[in-house]
């Protein structure tokens, strides 16, 4: 790899918005980029990606790489030029291609199976830069973060990230071994947020536990790519009662758990099967669910038909309970619901400890709405540059 030549880093999008995140990162001799997201609603730019070479001209782009399956990371691979590689997790890939399969019927094309998959730890050579993939922490299961080399440089791209998950102890101990690291690309979706008091996966887990003995039938309200969560409910639910999904769910849990560790797998996750129904109220169960007219009926069901033993957990964040269907689903069950959920994403207070433990010489923070992140009074090392640059604006490490 050559040292003569030097990075050069273009925040496409991200800069100031938190949803369509991508970033390119080039020498002379080369250019890759960093995630290829779509904006969430009504934030920032709503524009499609439009960069030559990438997605319109002649192809002039050596790889994409994805740090994770959510839709602002991974929505506008497909605008990409077939002739371009992208990888991602092989895990995450497979679990992104399930849920494009499982959407088929509402005009889904089914394009990660194409996706190129990558083993953390085992990295990929391309021409100037060697690309590393380091695995993560976040809600999406298999995210990566990605440690580039070359010319002389070391650049670490976090992707979505936190320190209160089941792995933190794990990525604690990447972040401290990393060595130098001359630029630090990290998210700040909770840069503005207080974060006092903040709980972790691990109090969700013990929070489940309680609720499902405390409760015959206990319904889960949550993503289906939050595996974690997921699993965690699966593993408190009693023996002797169910723990039950849906066909799509179930086949989802299978290709998390076949790579996962035994502590963290998924328990006893079954579909529901209408047959059975005689079993499942007699021995009780916790079932993860989805608002929307497959589950929402059962719901109503069974609080009509058993309203002191039967208890809704909302495990997502709290913007989605305007959705329609979520709050048809509440309106169901507001005689009795929990609110059980952490976010996704790292605090400002883990994040002032990553760049502590990191001490970057230069701070890049995108998938942020703050405008000016100098004006949050992050606490970081003297020795560390802190970057504002907008999205399109390209600068040398």
């Amino acid at each position: 790899m050559s040292d003569e030549n030097k990075i050069r880093v273009i925040p496409r999008r991200g800069a100031m918005q938190i949803g369509g995140v991508c970033t390119e990162i080039a020498t002379d001799n080369m250019r890759i980029m960093f995630d290829f997201g779509s904006p969430l609603e009504g934030e920032g730019r709503q524009d499609v990606l439009d960069i030559e070479g990438v997605t319109t001209g002649k192809a002039n782009c050596d790889a994409v790489f994805i740090t994770h399956y959510h839709g602002d990371h991974v929505g506008e691979v497909p605008n990409i030029m077939a002739d371009i590689p992208v990888y991602m997790h092989k895990t995450a890939r497979e679990i992104l291609q399930a849920q494009q399969e499982h959407k088929v019927s509402v005009g889904q094309i089914v394009w990660a199976k194409e996706i190129k998959e990558l083993t953390e730890g085992v990295p990929i050579v391309i021409k100037d830069l060697k690309i590393t993939p380091l695995a993560s922490d976040h809600s999406a299961s298999d995210s990566l973060m990605y440690l580039v080399e070359g010319c002389g440089k070391r650049i670490l791209i976090t992707g979505d990230y936190r320190l209160h998950g089941f792995y933190a102890d794990r990525l604690k101990g990447t972040l401290k071994n990393l060595g130098h690291i001359d630029l630090l690309i990290t998210e700040g979706t909770n840069l503005s947020r207080s974060s006092s008091n903040y709980k972790d996966e691990q109090w969700c887990e013990k929070e489940f536990w309680r609720i499902l003995r405390e409760n015959k039938y206990v319904f889960l309200l949550a993503s289906s790519s939050n595996i974690d969560r997921i699993a965690a409910f699966s593993r408190c639910v009693p023996r002797g009662e169910y723990a039950l999904t849906d066909g799509y769910q179930t086949h989802v849990m299978r290709i998390a758990d076949k790579n996962r560790d035994e502590e963290f797998k998924s328990f006893k996750i079954h579909p529901y099967r209408e047959e059975k129904r005689g079993l499942y109220e007699k021995g009780g169960f916790g079932m993860i669910i989805r608002a929307g007219k497959r589950h929402t009926p059962l719901v109503k069901e069974f609080f009509e038909k058993y309203p002191d033993k039967t208890c809704l957990v909302y495990s997502m964040w709290k913007g989605y309970e305007t959705l329609p269907d979520v709050a048809e689903l509440l309106e169901y069950s507001k005689g009795h619901i929990e609110r059980v959920h952490v976010s996704g994403h790292i605090t400002k207070e883990d994040l002032e400890q990553v760049i502590s433990i990191i001490k970057p010489e230069k701070l890049m923070i995108h998938h942020t709405d703050v405008k000016d992140v100098g004006e949050q009074r992050l606490k970081i090392p003297i020795s560390t540059e802190l970057l504002n640059i907008e999205d399109g604006e390209s600068f040398i490490v």
